[in-house]
């Protein structure tokens, strides 16, 4: 089962049934993976749904091409600068979790994209995967527009805008057209 995925790992959890024959078949499967990335060959083979969603963007692509231009935008984009600097700041905080909440459950909040945010108090929790730990918890401030939380929020936003079918969940947000919006109290 994969359990946890990030850009440059899947760990997958064996439990105590696992045979040598399913430890096998997940070899196989990326071991076929491996081929078809050498071969490229084409999404519309390997990802049907994904080449439906959004034939525009990967109708002519083969896997190894998409893989390539994944890994370039990774390495352009700091994304992983990014997310180490959210995860070493620790964010100000304004009122308690619970008074956010508050705020939150009587309508005392408005929905904002990113960049409406710099400054203001966060009224969800922003919690990206991966890793699937929280960069801010409902009551603190999201900092400047070029402070590290909302510097991470955009690069993973972006990566959604520019590989549709890929993005990046982020717990407590509300995506419309593809941007990242969060309830922040008003």
């Amino acid at each position: 089962i994969p359990l946890r995925t990030t850009d440059f790992m899947v760990l997958c959890l064996f439990s105590v049934g696992i045979t040598k024959g399913k430890w096998g078949t997940l070899i196989n499967t990326l071991l076929n993976f491996k081929e078809s990335y050498d071969r490229n060959e084409p999404l519309e083979t390997m990802l049907p749904d994904l080449v439906k969603s959004a034939p525009a963007r990967y109708g002519s692509m083969g896997v190894k091409d998409l893989c390539d231009q994944m890994f370039s935008r990774m390495k352009t984009s700091a994304m992983d600068k990014a997310q180490s600097a959210a995860f070493g700041n620790l964010p100000t905080p304004v009122m308690p979790p619970r008074a956010a909440n508050s705020k939150l459950m009587s309508g005392d909040v408005e929905l904002l994209p990113l960049e409406a945010m710099p400054g203001r108090t966060i009224a969800v929790g922003a919690i990206p995967y991966p890793p699937g730990i929280p960069i801010l918890m409902p009551g603190e401030n999201i900092g400047p527009a070029d402070g590290p939380w909302l510097t991470f929020l955009r690069s993973m936003e972006e990566w959604g805008q520019e590989f549709p079918g890929f993005e990046k969940i982020v717990e407590g947000a509300v995506v419309e057209n593809g941007k990242y919006h969060f309830w922040c109290v008003k």
